[in-house]
């Protein structure tokens, strides 16, 4: 496993990546409600905020299978809740 440096600096740049296509989608989509896409872009924030907790406060640190067991979840986490995030913008 890469560092928590790492995975953190991963998850502020797919945030960034998500909020920058919200916001080009908005562009290039006028007809689409622009409190639509901030909640979209508050939802984003928000899993990232939580992300980022997770990845400060790992689980059993005494234990290395569960410490990588809790950044696998994250992992997880982070990959089945972005597609659903880009579908609500094409909604």
């Amino acid at each position: 496993m890469a560092s928590r440096r790492e995975l953190k600096k991963d998850i502020h740049c797919l945030t960034f990546e998500l909020i920058s296509e919200c916001l080009v989608y908005q562009h290039f989509h006028p007809e689409v409600k622009e409190e639509k896409i901030n909640n979209i872009i508050e939802e984003i924030i928000s899993h990232r905020n939580e992300y980022i907790a997770r990845v400060n406060r790992p689980d059993g640190k005494e234990n290395p299978a569960l410490v990588r067991k809790h950044y696998r979840a994250i992992i997880d986490d982070i990959k089945n809740k972005t597609i659903p995030l880009l579908d609500k913008l094409q909604d």
